[in-house]
């Protein structure tokens, strides 16, 4: 059983992806979730983690709980004792054990997490004979206090949280105020279940936020914008990634003539589309902004994704997926669309 840390940052849409990711590596095992702890029968675990934005970590579960509201953790250390007799906890090296809370109501903020982190290191001590190791393990065990449950997992993978520190918008080499950050126009080309070699068009490409996620996950880019100078921003900034080689092509163009754009390619469909049109433009252009929106569903191949945020719902003539509200500021909600074609 593999258990995934689910990022707290929205409500819904780090489960969404997750389930998009494994859709992407054709899991079926199905998805049970406890509020931030979601279980999967079996998945590729390091895979799921490192293409991921809103999830944190991902585990290898061990041993589940149903704790009563009120009661001792005595019964809990006492079971997992008895748990490990009959299983075989094999690990290289130095551990640690860390409590990490989930869930939290008035018995679990009370439960103290350093009595928990050495009564079940020393069961595990028990039962395996390897040291500890508090400042750099070679394992970590969380022990994952959940609504109703506690697990006890051993961490296999945590999300590259540095790179999306280090790539944020602002430290691109070409940089315009209003882009999506890193973390989330990752979980929305998942959400458009882009694989590798795949073809994603941006129309309103912008810096070129989206077409860098999709390109470090191995997909084929497109993408036009109206402003010579983001068109030409999104190469520069394709390049300092490395990625000039996943580019068919970048020019600068108004996205109402995608489909010309695309004859000229020789490419009738295109596999997915992510994009995040502008927003401060006049009332006119907003309406032709969401009529381009409405027929460029027609340029996606038959079970491909469009994925794009904008301020307000958008309703299309296709099927529905997701919808999720990102409250930017009191004037600004995105709401990100994920339709299939």
């Amino acid at each position: 059983m593999h258990g995934y840390v689910l990022s707290g940052e929205h409500e819904t849409l780090p489960y969404e992806e997750l389930k998009a990711i494994l859709d992407i590596f054709k899991v079926k095992s199905k998805v049970e979730r406890i509020n931030r702890y979601a279980l999967v029968e079996d998945s590729p675990v390091l895979k799921v983690i490192e293409r991921s934005g809103d999830i944190d970590e991902g585990h290898e579960v061990i041993f589940k709980y149903k704790y009563r509201e009120g009661e001792s953790l005595n019964n809990f250390f006492k079971e997992f004792d008895n748990f490990l007799k009959n299983y075989n906890l094999e690990f290289k090296g130095s551990y640690a054990v860390r409590t990490l809370k989930l869930f939290k109501d008035d018995y679990t903020k009370n439960l103290n997490s350093l009595t928990i982190e050495r009564e079940i290191g020393g069961i595990i001590k028990r039962h395996s004979n390897a040291k500890v190791n508090l400042e750099e393990p070679d394992n970590l065990f969380r022990v994952v206090i959940e609504k109703d449950f506690i697990f006890i997992s051993k961490v296999l993978a945590f999300r590259d949280r540095e790179y999306f520190r280090k790539n944020r918008p602002h430290l691109r080499k070409y940089f315009h105020p209003g882009c999506i950050m890193p973390k989330l126009a990752r979980a929305m080309v998942n959400l458009a279940r882009v694989k590798e070699n795949d073809i994603v068009l941006d129309p309103f490409c912008g810096t070129g936020g989206f077409l860098i996620e999709a390109g470090l996950l191995g997909a084929k880019l497109i993408g036009c914008d109206i402003d010579w100078r983001m068109s030409r921003g999104t190469l520069i900034n394709l390049e300092d990634y490395n990625l000039l080689n996943n580019v068919i092509k970048i020019k600068t163009l108004d996205a109402k003539y995608v489909k010309d754009f695309l004859r000229e390619l020789n490419i009738d469909k295109v596999d997915a589309i992510v994009t995040d049109p502008p927003y401060g433009i006049s009332t006119a252009k907003k309406g032709e902004v969401e009529n381009i929106l409405y027929e460029l569903p027609e340029v996606i191949k038959e079970g491909g994704y469009f994925v794009f945020a904008y301020p307000k719902f958008i309703e299309l003539n296709l099927k529905l997926e997701n919808l999720f509200k990102i409250y930017i500021h009191k004037n600004l909600i995105r709401h990100i669309h994920v339709y299939r074609v």
